[in-house]
């Protein structure tokens, strides 16, 4: 069924419900039916629907759990059996015995409802709620002493009434009560609230008038079903069931008992100000009996407005220690927030010291290298030309000899020529990363480097998958300036480099056994010019890459590289 029908399923019930509990008010008996019938078919026919509505929103949206509607729907059993007894016994025997057997079957509803509810909120409610617990005690506490002195006590010390009738007049009022409690804990607590709970909610609201209103007509013998007051009662009963049936048939029924996985509720002044009214009723009943002259319950008051006390300087202490612990997380964040400031702040001074160190690295790089063209290569290779042309004329002097001799040394000065170029063309970008990787370009650089300084270094890694160029590119100068800090500045006797290589990333690392150092001195030495492991970080960041630098003096330096890649065929 669609959530437009069964939208309007809920509405047509309610609608139709309304009618046939305003005829069962209003209209008079019909001449062709005994007195009793169309009374106890009307109502009776609303108080059964409640269990059909029960039965049929359990089947149609299955909520999880189950256990809270399975003991509500066990509790409207009960009082649909409860109606039937009572006005079968009024209507159709005539008897006005109180308490009856009606009476029995009412008030062991009540523990279901109770129960039912209870088990709401706990569906609704992740661990223990002892914000909640304590606003509906102070709820509870409060109109409980209302109970008591207009409902309970009069019953009690009723005189001339018989007992039994005393007692169940008394457990009503009682049970009662643990629907109020109970009703509050489920108001008052965290939970989605969607239209089946304000229909749920306004059912047990009325319910309890209802049943108050009732005690209190007993109490004061003023009680009859066919009066004016009586049939007001029966509005208020029929208005519960159909209330309770119109949430169950709700679509939104199913998110009734769905947990909110928020800690505590939110106290706002709407709900602390209802919280301080409430509890003003013990001390404003205090007031209106002395008005009156009637201080017989005083010390039921008492006792009340002391649990009341405690209970408000509880709920006060815990407003207390959440706002202090507000505090402490604000200050912990502000503490984190103004922390990350500073790093972002020694960072950007950093990007733009690199910034600055990288233009003018490239200015000093691009005038060192026509530098060394002009003054080498170029200067030689001049000198060459010269002497080709004179190899010229001796040819053609016909002095094959010294053309012979003269030639020949011009070959090896152009075979050195074109070894220094290309150890000039490697130092702008090796040719052994194009034409045999990286895995066997870090190995010829490790090779070079431990001819030239003795110390020993190891490699390991994949030598058949290649990566994006720019990418090796990156790991091969990690590796060239790790290696030129290690000649440098640690005194190390050895040093291994582990390569992998996986579908989507390559992980690296150089360590060495050298005498390392503070390694949150960093900041420090780039502060002080000295750019190399900043730029290397700088260098593995822009490539989208992760970086991190270990070391303590006397453990040696640790450099983890991490970079995205993708795929590329051997």
């Amino acid at each position: 069924m669609s959530d437009v029908a069964a939208t309007r399923s809920w509405l047509r019930y309610v609608t139709g419900g309304a009618v046939v509990a305003c005829a069962y008010l209003l209209l008079p008996p019909l001449a062709v039916l005994p007195d009793w019938m169309p009374k106890l078919l009307l109502y009776g026919a609303v108080s059964a629907s409640a269990v059909a509505c029960l039965v049929l929103g359990v089947r149609r949206y299955r909520p999880e759990p189950l256990l809270p509607w399975y003991l509500l729907l066990a509790g409207q059993v009960l009082y649909l059996l409860a109606d039937l007894t009572f006005y079968s016994l009024h209507l159709v025997v005539g008897s006005q015995a109180y308490p009856s057997v009606a009476d029995v079957l009412y008030l062991a509803h009540y523990p279901l409802v109770v129960a039912g509810v209870l088990a709401l909120v706990r569906s609704r409610t992740p661990g223990s709620d002892r914000v909640s617990l304590n606003d509906a005690a102070i709820i509870a506490t409060s109109l409980g002493v209302l109970s008591w002195v207009f409902l309970v006590g009069p019953a009690v010390l009723a005189h001339g009434v018989p007992v039994q009738m005393r007692i169940v007049t008394v457990a009503y009022p009682i049970m009662d009560l643990l629907v109020l409690a109970v009703a509050a804990r489920l108001v008052v607590g965290v939970g989605f609230r969607p239209p089946a709970y304000w229909l749920f909610v306004l059912s047990l609201l009325a319910l309890l008038a209802t049943d108050t209103a009732y005690t209190a007509l007993r109490l004061d013998g003023l009680y009859q079903l066919d009066s004016l007051a009586g049939r007001l009662l029966d509005a208020g009963w029929l208005a519960s069931y159909l209330l309770l049936g119109a949430a169950a048939l709700h679509p939104s029924m199913r998110s009734l008992t769905e947990r909110d996985h928020r800690a505590t509720p939110r106290s706002g002044w709407g709900r602390l100000t209802f919280l301080a009214g409430v509890s003003m009723l013990p001390l404003a009943l205090i007031v209106l009996q002395e008005l009156r002259g009637q201080g017989r319950d005083t010390w039921v008051v008492g006792i009340a407005c002391m649990g009341l006390f405690l209970l408000v300087v509880l709920r006060m202490f815990g407003l207390v220690r959440m706002v202090e612990s507000n505090a402490a997380q604000l200050r912990e964040q502000g503490a984190e927030l103004q922390a990350a400031l500073d790093e972002l702040e020694r960072t950007e001074t950093q990007r733009k010291q690199l910034l600055d160190r990288t233009v003018q690295g490239a200015e000093e790089e691009r005038t060192r290298l026509a530098a060394e063209l002009h003054d080498g290569p170029i200067q030689r290779l001049t000198a060459v030309g010269y002497q080709l042309e004179e190899a010229q004329l001796l040819l053609e002097a016909d002095d094959g000899r010294e053309a012979r001799e003269l030639v020949a040394g011009v070959r090896k000065e152009l075979y050195g020529e074109i070894t220094g170029l290309r150890r000039l063309m490697a130092a702008l970008r090796p040719p052994v990363l194009d034409e045999r990787g990286l895995t066997l370009a870090l190995r010829d650089l490790l090779e070079a480097f431990e001819r030239r300084t003795g110390i020993d270094c190891a490699l390991q890694g994949e030598s058949r998958i290649r990566v994006e160029p720019e990418i090796e590119t990156v790991l091969y100068r990690v590796v060239q300036e790790a290696l030129t800090n290690v000649a440098k500045h640690a005194h190390a006797g050895h040093v291994w480099v582990y390569l992998r290589v996986d579908d989507d990333r390559v992980d690296m690392q150089v360590h060495d056994d050298g005498i390392g150092f503070d390694a949150t001195r960093v900041n420090e030495l780039v502060t002080d010019g000295h750019f190399g492991l900043a730029g290397m970080r700088e260098r593995v960041e822009i490539a989208g890459g992760i970086h991190r630098l270990l070391s303590a003096p006397g453990d040696g330096t640790t450099i983890r590289v991490r970079l995205p890649r993708r795929r590329v065929p051997a």
